[in-house]
């Protein structure tokens, strides 16, 4: 067996940001990326109980470069993964655990919507009634960050309602469908 070492290296994060798994939405990568980021951040600032992450990041970045492939059942696999790492935290001993944890937060979030998209597509192979339910479900989501961070120079009030408006739609499509029937419901 290959002994498994990471380079502690935080500035240079490029073999990262290069990572992409052509299955996952841009949301989950995003957060699969910052969680490698992170778990580097763990690896420089201490020294004793790292196997298991070492092993999660090694997990991780399998997923991002494609190496593993992306099946329903991995993907109910790197929840499980996430929620030990994170119920179990508290045994690793180590500092700065809570960007460690707010990240798989996030992370885990945004796996669930994956987890829904799959089982959508699923449905769908066997269903052709499915099919304009899933095509509005399989939206390529971004980080709402990257969105929200490009409105900030913008002095358009309509640039900035309808970027919040994309936000809706791409990552909260039940809420912001329940929002628009109960916001004119209201109104009354």
């Amino acid at each position: 067996m290959t002994e498994k070492t990471k380079k502690l290296e935080i500035l240079y994060i490029e073999d990262i940001t290069n990572l992409n798994n052509s299955i996952f939405s841009k949301k989950t990568n995003h957060y699969l990326k910052k969680l490698l980021f992170n778990l580097r951040v763990l690896f420089r600032y201490n020294s004793t109980g790292l196997e298991d992450l070492i092993d999660l990041y090694y997990y991780v970045e399998s997923l991002l470069n494609d190496t593993i492939n992306v099946t329903l059942d991995e993907i109910k696999i790197l929840i499980y993964r996430l929620t030990d790492t994170i119920v179990n935290i508290d045994e690793y001993n180590i500092h700065g655990e809570t960007i460690l944890t707010e990240t798989i937060a996030n992370l885990q979030q945004s796996l669930y919507m994956e987890l829904e998209r799959f089982k959508l597509a699923l449905k769908s192979l066997d269903d052709k009634q499915w099919e304009s339910i899933i095509d509005s479900q399989i939206m390529d989501t971004q980080s709402e960050f990257e969105i929200l961070t490009k409105q900030l120079e913008s002095e358009n009030m309509q640039d900035i309602k309808n970027a919040i408006e994309k936000i809706l739609q791409a990552n909260y499509p039940y809420e912001y469908a329940t929002y628009k029937s109960r916001k004119d419901y209201l109104e009354y």
